[in-house]
């Protein structure tokens, strides 16, 4: 997998505040070889996320601390998170949100990815792979 930034399996962060959501991907990317990091509160997620230098980030984006929208915004302004890949979990369809969020924030690199909720764990992984092995031109699939 080619976006790794440092020896060893490949980091995950998955920001969510359900716990069964974080369980569930946790164990699965776990499974597959990959080294997990699970925040269930996005209000301290940037820190977290950005301390565990991760190669690809999960977001959830309906989250009641901080919408995940915000966060997203965020990290892509983070100089540590802005050329991660993000893929987008959510039960909402969100595109069309962000797609408002890219042409008001100018530059704004667009998630890998998005994946529905309730999330199906073989193509979770695919999107997972896919988005690790992708060149790097942010362009959802």
């Amino acid at each position: 997998m080619s976006r790794a930034r440092h020896p060893g399996p490949p980091r995950v962060a998955i920001v969510d505040d359900e716990v069964d959501v974080l369980t569930f991907l946790r164990l699965a990317l776990e499974d597959a070889g990959f080294k997990v990091l699970t925040c269930p509160r996005p209000k301290r997620a940037l820190d977290v996320v950005a301390a565990f230098e991760p190669d690809l980030v999960c977001l959830d984006l309906l989250m009641p601390e901080q919408m995940g929208t915000s966060l997203y915004v965020a990290m892509r302004e983070n100089p540590k998170l802005a050329s991660v890949p993000i893929l987008i979990l959510s039960g909402l369809n969100t595109r069309d949100e962000l797609v408002q969020i890219f042409r008001r924030e100018g530059n704004l690199r667009p998630p890998v990815a998005f994946i529905e909720k309730p999330v199906d764990t073989p193509h979770f992984l695919e999107a997972v792979r896919g988005a690790l092995e992708a060149p790097s031109n942010g362009s959802p699939p």
